[in-house]
């Protein structure tokens, strides 16, 4: 902020010492304070909620804690206006490293990372989006300099939080560098940037590791509210495969929300390890690459079938229990699953590519069916391979369990329409073919014969 640029070239000796120059560094963003602010927040012990106001969900605990948060609401502290009309009178007079033509509005909500209405709602009559910059020495004078970083400290520690404090320093930092680098483009400066650039790929990362996590939080909470809707509601012949928290989730009765915010945390908590393992694209069971799952969605996709969403069921002989060990059962079980990458819309001819969140809710889905079995005759799946005929099922998302096994995991994924398809296998006998959509599908019983005639092929 403090280094006066040559506008008409690069530097040919340092402004503070004269020595001769043949360019700039810039120095990479530290991660010193963030990390050390994460740490301290994890070692305390959690604040107490306020009864009267709406408690937050599990995946909300995990999303609070992102590397870096989103944009900023909320009051005012005096010191924040401070350093904000600080901000406005240097870009006034063209005093920052900040390239011509930059809106006013845009450089305070970057740099303060502040939502817009929240920048508009507290300066009314400012008209911030109307001002542009316009370079006039593009630096801070030394005396300048002092005042400005008071009152940017002063800001810092106003926030009482000492992770959003590390936050905002921490995105301070980026902009800064971003704006002079910017600035540096523009005059023809030489600016070595490499080891800012590392430092800025390892926020990307860190960035990335974050979302990640939180979206296999999410989706474990999910889970755990489903299995505890289709455990406590199976009907004889549907088995479901849990683990130790699962089981204790889904065999619950809760008193109070507090009682089922804990056990889905426990959920989230289990098995840490083994989550950081489980890859994120969602192609976490057995035959995701099978030739016939490909086969499959490429036919769907190429003639705009209007599913989005594939998976198998094959007989398996499991052992008696009880008196009769030596009996063996016919079980239909989960045999793998696969996702379109486009969508048919409602109106069943437009199409579009599938959404992140439409992606990951599949995917998320497709996990939970693996949990489970089905005796010959139970289940969508067994009914159909009994019946040797397929069924078309609309709104399972609000069916009963003995209609849709899984109601409870559909309306945790948006999961409208099920069609199940008997198949013959050279293999096996038969297999069930069963087709997702998150819309309510009009039944096409020309549809059906269609697609049990290329999956036999």
């Amino acid at each position: 902020r403090c280094i006066q640029l040559n506008p008409h070239g690069s530097l040919s000796n340092c402004p503070f010492c004269t020595k001769p120059t043949q360019g700039l560094v810039l120095f990479p963003m530290s991660f010193r304070e963030i990390d050390e602010a994460h740490r301290t927040a994890s070692a305390l012990p959690p604040k107490p909620q306020n009864r009267g106001r709406k408690r937050k969900t599990g995946a909300d605990l995990i999303e609070d804690k992102g590397y870096v948060a989103e944009r900023r609401t909320g009051r005012w502290t005096n010191e924040e206006m401070s350093f904000c009309d600080k901000l406005m009178d240097k870009f006034a007079n063209g005093d920052l490293p900040v390239a011509d033509g930059v809106k006013l509005n845009e450089f305070l909500g970057n740099m303060l990372k502040s939502k817009q209405s929240r920048l508009t709602k507290k300066m009314k009559n400012a008209k911030l989006s109307s001002k542009t910059y316009q370079k006039g020495i593009g630096c801070l004078t030394a005396t300048d300099a002092s005042e400005f970083s008071d009152l940017e400290e002063l800001f810092f520690q106003a926030i009482p939080d000492l992770q959003e404090r590390a936050e905002i320093k921490f995105h301070m930092q980026k902009e800064w560098r971003e704006q002079f680098s910017r600035v540096c483009a523009t005059v023809g400066q030489p600016l070595d940037a490499d080891s800012w650039l590392g430092s800025v790929e390892e926020m990307d990362r860190r960035a990335s590791q974050t979302r990640d996590a939180a979206r296999m939080a999410k989706r474990k909470l999910m889970m755990g509210v489903a299995l505890r809707t289709d455990s406590q509601n199976a009907d004889d012949g549907v088995f479901i495969e849990k683990t130790e928290a699962e089981a204790r989730a889904a065999g619950s009765t809760y008193t109070s929300e507090r009682d089922v915010e804990d056990e889905m945390l426990s959920i989230l908590a289990e098995d840490k390890a083994a989550a950081q393992a489980i890859d994120l694209n969602g192609k976490s069971s057995l035959l995701h690459s099978a030739p016939f799952l490909s086969k499959t969605t490429s036919y769907l996709q190429r003639l705009g079938i209007p599913f989005e969403h594939v998976d198998l069921w094959v007989p398996s002989f499991v052992p008696g229990d009880g008196e009769d060990l030596d009996s063996t059962t016919c079980r239909l079980c989960f045999a793998g699953s696969a996702t379109v990458d486009k969508v048919i819309e409602q109106d069943g001819k437009s199409g579009r590519s599938l959404t992140t969140e439409e992606r990951f809710n599949l995917f998320a889905f497709g996990d939970y069916s693996q949990k489970f079995s089905f005796d010959v005759g139970c289940g969508l799946p067994g009914r159909v391979y009994e019946s040797g005929r397929p069924t078309w099922e609309q709104s399972v998302h609000n069916a009963p369990h003995n209609h849709f096994e899984r109601c409870g995991g559909a309306l945790q994924w948006g999961i409208k329409t099920v069609v199940g398809i008997p198949i013959a296998s050279p293999n096996v006998g038969r297999i069930v073919v069963t087709l997702y959509s998150c819309y309510d599908r009009p039944k096409d019983e020309d549809l059906v014969s269609r697609l049990s005639e290329e999956f036999t092929r």
